[in-house]
């Protein structure tokens, strides 16, 4: 336990002192935040309804899948990961730790977020904290889990970066952080049924502001944790400690059921 809380202190620490976790931990997510209070409420005042969540959840996905998966692959490559198994660390650890150390960020920010909202942009804070705590919780799991998934089956950075932008970039424009799944043509939105973010804020909706909502927030909640717990145990069977192991590289196939709960919500909700 003793070798975990410091490993998981240095971890922590690093965070604060690598230029490019803490560019994903703190600059963007917090520069993007102000920036689009700013201006989206001028260009569509109904933005501010979502302005919390929706910078809430997309502070959860830059950290996570924009900033894990390169540590992960970096480690791996380097030998670090080697170099912890001769030391005793566990394989639990090398995944846990930086899971944890990236939502304790988000948590961090995330309260700023809500301590900042009403004060700069007149944003109201939320009634149901419950819910917006299991929202939060519901997303983390399943983001920080995509994330890992994506650091264990990319052999490079830059494959790392094709892998997380394919997630980011539909999450931002169609999964609801800028405007309402509701707005989306039916094609579009079909396909939106495909991305986490569409069932966070769906069932934040439902669960926080009472609002209009698509999906019953069970559902929602229900597709997202199992996004999480599917992707943490492919993260724990695909795991390797460096690329000289060849013997998990044909079962990365099995990485495509990470997404299958929403697969299976998109062609069922």
């Amino acid at each position: 336990m003793k070798a975990f809380s410091i490993h998981f202190l240095f971890n922590l620490k690093s965070g604060l002192r690598d230029k490019e976790l803490l560019l994903m931990n703190y600059i963007f997510p917090l520069g993007f935040y102000f920036v689009i209070g700013a201006i989206m409420p001028k260009l569509n005042p109904q933005y501010i309804s979502i302005l919390i969540p929706s910078m809430m959840i997309f502070n959860i996905l830059v950290s996570t899948v924009l900033g894990m998966p390169n540590i992960l692959v970096t480690s791996r490559n380097s030998g670090i990961f080697r170099s912890y198994k001769i030391n005793g660390v566990s394989k639990l650890s090398m995944l846990a730790i930086p899971t944890v150390s990236t939502i304790l960020h988000t948590i961090i920010v995330t309260a700023i977020i809500l301590i900042t909202a009403p004060i700069l942009y007149n944003a109201e804070l939320p009634v149901n904290i419950l819910g917006l705590i299991i929202v939060f919780i519901a997303s983390a799991i399943t983001f920080s889990g995509l994330a890992l998934l994506i650091g264990i089956i990319a052999d490079s950075t830059s494959l790392t970066v094709i892998l997380a932008q394919a997630l980011f970039l539909p999450c931002m424009l169609i999964g609801g952080l800028m405007f309402p799944s509701s707005f989306l043509p039916e094609s579009v939105g079909r396909f939106s049924k495909l991305l986490p973010t569409t069932y966070a804020m769906d069932a934040y909706e439902a669960l926080v502001t009472k609002g209009s909502f698509s999906f019953s927030p069970i559902i929602s909640l229900g597709l997202l944790m199992a996004s999480g717990i599917i992707s943490y145990y492919l993260s724990w069977y695909l795991f390797k400690l460096d690329n000289n192991n060849t013997s998990k590289s044909k079962g990365k196939i099995w990485a495509v059921g990470a997404i299958l709960p929403f697969i299976l919500g998109a062609i069922f909700l």
